[in-house]
């Protein structure tokens, strides 16, 4: 009874198209809340690390001093922790997956250079201020001196 069974199931998958589809040849459908690879925009980045701290398979790597962000495609699982976790929102998903590869490799991604500190500019009333102040701070140290002197 059950190779009847059997052979009515390969008779009829003889005559029915193929359950898979014919990757890559054929390209598969794109869905709207497909999770493909992480994608950074660079320019809004400002290398906090908080997505390297989020991403639970630490395919994610951020220097803040060489302002570089570098991401493992072959180890990210695709698991949107490091776009939710963006503060400045400069990381996105799209649904394209990462071409398959035959090494392993990192996408280094390389930021602006930092914006440069303002400089302080003082009036000279100011200036004449800190002078007054650095001045009476010498006088309170060097009476002070003194006084140590004066006790000894």
């Amino acid at each position: 009874m059950s190779f009847m069974s059997f052979a009515s199931e390969m008779l009829g998958n003889l005559f029915k198209p193929p359950a898979t589809s014919q990757y890559p040849f054929k390209p598969r459908k794109v869905y709207e809340a497909d999770r493909g690879k992480v994608i950074n925009n660079i320019d809004n980045c400002i290398f906090c690390g908080m997505c390297m701290r989020n991403c639970p398979s630490d395919a994610i790597t951020v220097d803040r001093n060489a302002r570089t962000w570098k991401i493992n495609r072959f180890a990210c699982v695709q698991c949107k922790e490091c776009v939710t976790n963006c503060p400045k929102k400069c990381l996105s998903m799209d649904t394209e997956y990462t071409a398959p590869a035959t090494e392993k490799t990192e996408e280094v991604l390389q930021g602006p250079p930092p914006p440069p500190k303002p400089q302080l500019v003082l009036t000279e009333a100011q200036k004449a201020a800190i002078a007054a102040a650095q001045a009476k701070k010498a006088a309170a140290q060097k009476a002070a001196a003194e006084a140590g002197q004066a006790k000894a």
